[in-house]
């Protein structure tokens, strides 16, 4: 495996990048455009619009570049030939070197490490830039669930009434409410239209 001897970090700390993540991964044929990255756990791997292919912390902190800034960079390609390139125009600005090697896919790794793995898994270049105490990526935000709506209040208990052998609205409201002059309430419930008329076996809506 060919491992990339790091530049010196002399960039300053530098804001998270704003472009799109297009995942952790890039495979053949795939490219990144200016302001694109790649992220592995709390890494993320970003070609700057500056032209600077930037691995960086959380924080911004600068872990590896390819001193690439300023040199009218456009684009980083993992070629069919197994190379990553980064290319000005139709020219090289930097490359991985790995011409001829059947490469599958560069992997920005959660243990800061960026490879490029050929087809059989095994590894062709490295950024060389793994450590054994990673930090840990932050958890994604998840959206708070909504809020259930309340339950409706329970529909009112519908009492009903039989009409027994000598009773009379009035003291059916009487026995209900404690209030015989609430009968009313009941012959409108039940659809009495005369309230001194009511049946033995008549079944009465209590409200």
């Amino acid at each position: 495996m060919r491992e990339c001897t790091s530049p010196a970090i002399d960039l300053p700390k530098i804001p998270p990048p704003k472009g799109r993540i297009v995942g952790d991964a890039l495979h053949v044929g795939e490219e990144l455009g200016l302001g694109q990255s790649l992220k592995g756990g709390a890494y993320t791997l970003t070609l700057q619009n500056d032209g600077n292919l930037v691995l960086t912390e959380p924080d911004g902190n600068v872990v590896w570049h390819t001193s690439t800034h300023d040199q009218g960079v456009e684009r980083a390609v993992l070629q069919a030939d197994g190379n990553f390139v980064l290319y000005k125009g139709e020219g090289a600005a930097w490359s991985t070197e790995t011409n001829g090697k059947d490469a599958d896919r560069l992997v920005v790794q959660p243990d800061r490490n960026v490879v490029l793995y050929g087809k059989d898994g095994g590894a062709l270049w490295s950024s060389g830039t793994n450590t054994d105490n990673p930090i840990q990526a932050e958890p994604e935000a998840v959206a708070a669930p909504a809020a259930e709506a309340p339950a409706p209040p329970p529909a009112p208990e519908v009492r009903t009434h039989t009409v027994a052998p000598g009773e009379t609205l009035w003291a059916i409201a009487e026995q209900y409410y404690g209030d015989g002059n609430r009968y009313p309430e009941i012959a409108s419930a039940s659809g009495i239209d005369n309230p001194d008329l009511i049946n033995v076996g008549q079944v009465l809506t209590i409200p």
